[in-house]
């Protein structure tokens, strides 16, 4: 792991602060919401919980970040079937006492079933952080490496002495078996938010500036198996309370090319809004804001190919297209010239 850190607190160094960030903003902002959901592909009670964890990504878009964490004994794989159990992976379900599956934590704030998600996450959502976090990710084909830019402001007094920074590498869309005590067995099931790896140390890595007005910058850096496909991989990074505390704020970007903020704090302009459902099996809804009026909406495969285009006509107008005739997998959608999201179908 490579990390770089620059501190610059208030007053000294603020115009510089303020002016040399790129990724963060500098106003106080909501709570995101980190979702870690312990789970496993021999566990048959555990699709269900995914469905739950599914409905909330499709509500509440970029707010919520959900880690998929397989362990425990149904984590085992069959012959012939991929290990999504990792080392970080069995730490974490050490570390937090994890009981059994399916089972998670909403911004690290005690362990709850999937009944009790929702809840949660509305009440993180509607909090405001004491600290932003932004992101920025890149890809060096050549050396097969995957860097993170992390960056934090301080908005307000960090509650704590020491806060942390957590990054994670997650892998959508991987078709596997999953046991299904409601349907039975899955042999193509589409298992989403797989953590793959963390480029942090389970414990974080240690913020000790965390005074109103406190800049701080890090780099990460992970060599990413060739196996692993590419377009399917994002960063999820976010900051604690400590090792192990409430999470302050999250965020996720696609781990090629993803990024957060601009240095105004505002997101860049992608015009498009919602995507559901998530996964699709047949019809998904886009919604747009008024920048995307007369722009072209675009659906890309996993190869960049590009499978499917619709004009938005106005403000408002939802557009829905049919994914049916698509092979099942990932997708990625997006105005033309802007940024894009993923479209998961399924059937």
């Amino acid at each position: 792991m490579d990390t770089r850190t620059t501190l610059f607190p208030l007053p000294l160094f603020a115009a510089l602060a303020i002016h040399a960030q790129s990724l963060v903003s500098t106003e106080p902002m909501p709570r995101t919401a980190l979702l870690e959901e312990f789970t496993a592909a021999g566990c048959g009670n555990c699709p269900a919980a995914h469905v739950v964890a599914n409905d909330l990504a499709t509500v509440h878009g970029d707010d919520l970040m959900i880690i998929g964490i397989h362990g425990g004994g149904l984590a085992a794989p069959q012959a012939g079937q991929p290990d999504f159990r990792t080392p970080d992976g069995t730490a974490l379900w050490s570390a937090f006492a994890v009981p059994f599956q399916p089972i998670g934590m909403v911004n690290r704030q005690g362990l709850q079933q999937a009944s009790g998600w929702m809840a949660a996450v509305s009440t993180v959502l509607s909090e405001i952080s004491p600290v932003n976090i932004g992101v920025a990710s890149s890809f060096d084909a050549g050396t097969q490496t995957l860097t993170v830019d992390v960056e934090l402001y301080y908005t307000g007094e960090g509650p704590v002495g020491d806060d942390a920074i957590h990054v994670a590498l997650t892998q959508d869309g991987i078709v596997a078996r999953q046991q299904d005590y409601q349907n039975g067995v899955q042999q193509n099931y589409m298992h989403r938010h797989v953590l793959r790896d963390l480029l942090t140390p389970v414990q974080g890595d240690p913020v000790s500036t965390t005074a109103i007005g406190s800049f701080v910058q890090r780099t990460y850096s992970l060599p990413v198996p060739s196996g692993w496909t590419l377009a399917d991989l994002d960063v999820v990074a976010f900051v604690s309370e400590g090792a192990a505390g409430v999470v302050h704020q999250a965020r996720q970007v696609d781990a090629d090319g993803g990024i957060t903020t601009t240095v105004d704090g505002t997101a860049g302009a992608l015009g498009l809004g919602n995507v559901y459902p998530m996964p699709a099996h047949d019809l998904v809804t886009f919604t747009f804001t008024d920048e995307a009026a007369g722009r072209v909406l675009i659906l890309r495969d996993g190869l960049g190919r590009i499978v499917m285009q619709e004009q938005v006509n106005a403000y408002g107008a939802n557009v829905v297209i049919s994914v049916g005739g698509l092979a099942a997998g990932l997708y990625h959608a997006g105005l033309d010239g802007g940024r894009t999201k993923k479209v998961l179908v399924s059937h």
